[in-house]
This record gives structure tokens, C-alpha cells and sequence, in this order.
């Protein structure tokens, strides 16, 4: 890399800023609820069953999509239980690396760096570093295919499909070969010989149409709009003012192949089911960062200097908010707070997480004990031997029933009593008699 000028040596600031914040989370206690619900425990059940064939029933449903991620971390998970949301937020900053490189290959330095930090900035990318989810690691590979136009296309293609059913649909925008199959193709074939549905958990009954217009018809036509102005989506109206400025004032001198690949992975994204938000769109915000970032090379002066403000207002307001939100873990990192009384003031107890309070739970189970668990949602937390309601066996099996959400226990488990109830973390836990 040649000499930095000033102003890269401020992106790379920001960049190393921007890690460092989004480091403190990834060190902190998972909150985030695709993880607690079913990220984290498919990735502990896999390994307690020494098997990837789907777990069967109602809640973790999703275990029968390619799941290359939860097998990594249930392998990294006796190592560590930090090192899945590590491994996440490594993957978050080999993304940038990627939109860095591919913007490269066009582009000067500064605007490289520009797009890097563009896209690794949004609110979006700074959450999901924190977190044991999937997307970053989909879109680290999905980049790197998109960057290789040699063999490694195909193989991070194949990788790419064996985390994220999305890379399917994204993948033919590369190339017509459908490589990114392939990586979904051997836990498609385990789905078959475990269950006999190629494509669980489709098909199964589980209303999974419901998610194409998830909250209404018009909200997913309006994603577009939504992607950039709707908070929930987590980017930002800097990224939409530069793209804004990018198709109504410069036609940028990059390859037409990327303009191409951008286009229809917006189409395919629009096109897709309403759900994820914004995390559905990371390839395409990566891409659009590039672009955008070509502001920052243009002739005009003023252009340079409008984007590069807006490039690193954006950067300082993520970090900012970041800051923010991660200022809750510093505690728990600093030896001033307790894991467990983190966790039971930031779970969200009235919409079905769960954690064991000073482990009652678990000493009244006791090591020969196996419970039932109703009406709780995110299972992470989870640390006794215990079947959820949706795969459950014969009842003769278990010694407890806990149930959740404080609700009563059903008659047809009775008679049991109970010996255990918390009004916090709203269960109580029944001995079966």
C-alpha cells in the first residue's frame, strides 16, 4: 500500500475505532434474539446430539436450513461461549476488507478506504458484529466471490451457500452455474435421510409463506425507501444521500459488470420475503458503499470534499451510537457487574427469554433430572438436561416441567408440584409425581 495521505490515515482511525467498539460487544453476553432463539441453541443441541439432521417441531425450525455456521460454533462453543460472537465480528471486518478490495480495483486508496468504512459504519454492520448471528459471515464469503473472478469464485460461492440459503438466489448473479447449491446440497441431503423432506423445514406445515409480505404488502414494497430512512433497518440516510447524489449528478468509470451484479442483487433482495430487516441487503449496501464512495475521486472538488464529510459523518455517528449501546457490556468486561446480574437485567423476560437465576434451576433438577420446558422462546440460556414442548418424548422421560411466560401447567401433566417459581424471569418448575 503506497503512503497514506492524512485523510486515509482518519479512515483507518475510524475503521480501527469502529472494531475496537464493536470488539467490546462481541466480548459481552449475547442478547440478540435470533441467536438466543435459534443460532446458538441449534449449535448446542448439534453437539449434544453429535448429529446436523434438524430438530424437530415448532421452534428451532430453521435448523433444517444449510447451517454451516451453527456447526462451527458448535464446535468453537466448548472453547469458549464468547467465540461464536468472535468469530462473527472477524467476519464483519473481513467484509470491509472485501468492499475495500473490490472498490480497489477501480478506484484510489482514499475512496477505497471511503467505502470500506462506509459500508463497516452503518448502524447495521455495527450490530450485527456484536452478535452470534450468520449474515456477516454470508456476506464475507458472498464478497469474496464477487472480488475472485478465478477459481475461488465458485468455492467462496459454495461456502457461501452452506450458511445462508439467500446465496442460492444471489449466486446466479455471478455466475449461471448454481455453485452457492452445492454448498447448501449436504445439508439438504441430511434434511432427506433424517426427516425425508429435501427442503425442511418447507413444506412442513409451519405457515412459512406468511414471511414473503411480512408486516403487510405495502411495507414490503416499500423496503427500498425503508432500507435507508426506517430506523429499524439500521443504515442510515448518509449512505442515501450519496447513492442519491451518485445516480442524479456522476456516472462513475466502474465496470459495468458490477453495475450489473448491484442491480439485480437489489431486484432478488426486493423480490425476497420481508423479513431480516436490513440484514438481507448486505451485499448489496457493500456494493452500493462502493459506489457511493466514488464521490470521493470525482473531478468536481466540492463533490470530494460533500462526500467525505458525509462518508465520515456517518462513520463518527456509528461509532457514536455503537458507543452507546456497547457501554452496557463494559462492566461485565471490567469485573464490575456479574454476568448473571447483567443477564437479568437486559433479557427480555416478558418475550420468552430465559436464564437460570443463581442456577436454582439447576440444582433442583439435579444431575440425574431431565426437564420439560413450555411456553419459553430463546433456549440459550438454557443449562440442565431438559426437551422443549415441540420435540418432546414420552412424558415417563422427565422428572420437572418449567414453564414460562408465567402461565400455569396444564392439567394433563399433573399431578406435580410445585417447588420453584421467579417472578423476574417469570417460570416456575414443577416435580412430576
Amino acid at each position: 500500500m503506497k503512503k497514506l495521505l492524512p485523510i486515509d490515515k482518519l479512515l483507518w482511525l475510524l475503521l480501527a475505532v469502529q472494531a475496537l467498539i464493536n470488539l467490546v460487544g462481541a466480548l459481552g453476553p449475547e442478547l440478540g434474539f435470533d441467536a438466543l432463539w435459534y443460532h446458538l441453541p441449534e449449535a448446542r443441541l448439534f453437539l449434544a446430539d453429535r448429529s446436523l439432521a434438524p430438530i424437530p417441531g415448532s421452534l428451532l425450525y430453521w435448523s433444517g436450513l444449510p447451517r454451516l455456521s451453527e456447526a462451527v460454533y458448535a464446535l468453537v462453543l466448548p472453547l469458549s461461549v464468547q467465540a461464536p460472537k468472535l468469530i462473527h465480528w472477524l467476519s464483519g471486518m473481513i467484509a470491509a476488507f472485501f468492499v475495500f478490495k473490490i472498490a480497489r480495483k477501480k478506484l484510489p486508496q482514499t475512496a477505497a478506504l471511503a467505502a470500506g468504512l462506509l459500508f463497516y459504519s452503518t448502524l447495521l454492520v455495527g450490530w450485527l458484529a456484536t452478535t452470534a448471528y450468520v449474515d456477516l459471515s454470508f456476506t464475507a464469503l458472498f464478497l469474496a466471490a464477487v472480488y475472485f473472478t478465478d477459481w475461488r469464485r465458485p468455492l467462496f460461492l459454495v461456502l457461501s451457500g452452506a450458511v445462508k440459503l439467500q446465496a442460492v438466489a444471489f449466486g446466479l448473479v455471478l455466475t449461471p452455474v448454481p455453485w452457492a447449491a452445492l454448498g447448501a446440497l449436504p445439508f439438504w441431503l441430511v434434511n432427506f435421510f433424517s426427516t425425508g423432506n429435501l427442503f425442511y423445514p418447507f413444506g412442513e406445515g409451519f405457515n412459512l409463506s406468511g414471511d414473503w409480505f411480512f408486516n403487510g404488502f405495502g411495507y414490503w414494497l416499500t423496503r427500498p425507501a425503508r432500507l435507508f430512512f426506517d430506523p429499524a433497518f439500521r443504515v442510515g440516510p448518509a449512505v442515501a444521500t450519496l447513492v442519491a447524489i451518485l445516480v442524479f449528478k456522476l456516472k462513475p468509470p466502474l465496470k459495468k459488470i458490477l453495475k450489473s451484479i448491484t442491480f439485480w442483487l437489489f431486484i432478488i433482495w426486493w423480490l425476497m420475503p420481508g423479513t431480516g430487516f436490513g440484514r438481507f441487503a448486505l451485499p448489496l449496501l457493500a456494493l452500493l458503499a462502493v459506489f457511493a464512495a466514488r464521490l470521493t475521486s470525482g473531478s468536481d472538488p466540492v463533490g470530494r470534499k460533500l462526500a467525505l464529510v458525509l462518508i465520515v459523518t456517518q462513520a463518527v455517528v456509528g461509532i457514536g451510537a455503537r458507543a452507546y449501546a456497547n457501554a452496557k457490556y463494559l462492566p461485565v468486561l471490567l469485573g464490575q457487574e456479574s454476568r448473571q446480574e447483567f443477564l437479568l437485567e437486559h433479557l427480555n423476560f416478558d418475550f420468552g427469554d430465559f436464564y437460570d437465576a443463581d442456577a436454582e434451576i439447576k440444582n433442583l433438577v439435579g444431575e440425574s433430572g431431565k426437564v420439560l420446558v413450555y411456553d419459553i422462546h430463546n433456549l440459550y440460556y438454557v443449562d440442565f438436561p431438559f426437551d422443549h414442548q415441540s420435540w418432546a418424548g414420552p412424558r415417563e422421560n422427565y422428572t420437572h416441567v418449567l414453564v414460562g411466560s408465567g402461565n400455569t401447567l396444564s392439567e394433563k401433566l399433573k399431578p406435580a408440584e410445585l417447588i420453584y417459581q421467579n417472578h423476574l424471569t417469570r417460570v416456575k418448575l414443577f416435580k412430576l409425581l
